[in-house]
């Protein structure tokens, strides 16, 4: 009986080659791939693989690196940085958007949001598409506040929307008081693509005395953004309910100062942390909720780096891209080669970009439908108005 019913599980539920599925995967949208990673773990760690996403963008058109923000001569320079330099699609560029502008977040769908450095006080805020060309500008949020950190998510693809996430502090008071505990306050700003308004929450966001968000740029897993602070904890921001929490890693990664350095990054889908100690690179991954485990230890000695190099995301789940003053080096690690690209400058903040080159329709025309509507309503009550009236 149970040789029975073991066959027919077995004929109940065929699986197919990886060399099959590799090829499906590979030539489905960056949307479908997203939606085939939460199949099983095996389809997702096959579209983290190098040659997997080498395959896709070579197949679908798609691109697939870095933009990597830093300074020239007190000017911003975002330059785009990617494995397959030789592709003419490789040459990403900002200089379609008017005037200089540095990048403060990123997508997984390739979309940016930036921000005008020349001026003054009013900043104008721009979303874009580099690898359409596209832009536009959105309205500003309350500069009466510094920007601490920005985040930006998109929701739904097809019709496009995105929600951004900005959290910002009063310039002249810094901490506040709650149940007799001090505590550093932010303040969160929410764009939204639907409404085309930023709104802002009631509650403050509070954390802990001489706490702070770290400088990285946010993780985005499962449509929660992460944070590194500057005391090795771990800030979450849910986006679908607005809601925030703070964690602490475990041990060893909670102690200050005991890697050189740490940084957050998304690794295979998950929160993982890059930390780096001597020559060897621990990986370890988030798999549930606070729950790390150190997943391996990566050595870069095979391609004779220098130990001022250092770790700062994945390219995928076998090549790590790594930083010194000048260079972002792409290193293979499991071969052991490493390729270099000059950046001029040092690096200030660094966003993985991954996009294809679909239009996209970033003005919200569904608002301005629904916009036009309403004036449409009111011109007509205001129309019966002027007739009663001089009748």
């Amino acid at each position: 009986m149970v040789i029975r019913k073991t066959k027919k599980k077995e004929e109940g539920s065929p699986t197919l080659p990886k060399d099959m599925i590799f090829e499906i995967l590979s030539q489905m949208t960056l949307g479908d791939i997203g939606r085939c990673r939460l199949v099983s773990k095996d389809w997702n760690l096959i579209t983290y693989d190098s040659s997997f996403i080498q395959a896709h963008c070579e197949r679908t058109k798609t691109i697939d690196g870095f933009f990597i923000r830093s300074l020239k001569w007190s000017k911003p320079v975002n330059k785009f940085v990617s494995i397959n330099e030789s592709d003419p699609k490789s040459k990403l560029s900002l200089d379609f958007i008017p005037g200089p502008v540095s990048i403060i977040a990123a997508t997984k769908q390739g979309l940016l949001l930036c921000v005008d450095d020349y001026s003054c006080r009013n900043h104008k805020y721009y979303v874009c598409k580099p690898s359409t060309k596209q832009w536009t500008k959105i309205p500003n949020p309350r500069t009466r506040y510094f920007t601490e950190r920005c985040a930006m998510v998109v929701l739904k693809s097809n019709p496009l929307h995105y929600k951004i996430i900005r959290f910002s502090t009063h310039p002249l008071r810094k901490f506040v008081t709650y149940k007799s505990v001090r505590y550093s306050f932010l303040f969160c700003e929410i764009f939204d693509s639907k409404e085309w308004a930023w709104k802002k929450l009631k509650d403050l966001v509070l954390l802990p005395k001489d706490e702070w968000l770290g400088f990285d740029p946010v993780v985005s897993v499962s449509g929660s953004l992460y944070w590194l602070t500057n005391n090795n904890m771990v800030f979450v921001f849910h986006v679908d309910s607005n809601k925030w929490t703070t964690f602490d890693l475990p041990f060893p990664l909670c102690k200050k100062d005991y890697f050189d350095p740490m940084k957050l990054v998304e690794y295979q889908g998950c929160v993982g942390m890059l930390c780096k100690k001597g020559c060897d690179i621990q990986v370890w991954m988030m798999e549930n909720h606070g729950v790390w485990s150190k997943k391996q230890t990566v050595s870069i000695e095979p391609a004779k780096l220098s130990t001022c190099c250092y770790p700062v995301a994945f390219q995928s789940s076998d090549i790590m891209l790594m930083r010194d003053d000048t260079n972002m080096i792409h290193y293979d690690f499991r071969s052991g080669n490493s390729k270099m690209s000059n950046v001029w400058t040092r690096p200030m903040e660094i966003f993985p970009f991954h996009s294809d080159f679909e239009l996209v329709d970033l003005k919200n025309r569904c608002y301005k439908k629904k916009y036009v509507k309403v004036l449409v309503r009111l011109s007509r009550r205001f129309s019966r108005y002027l007739f009663k009236f001089f009748r």
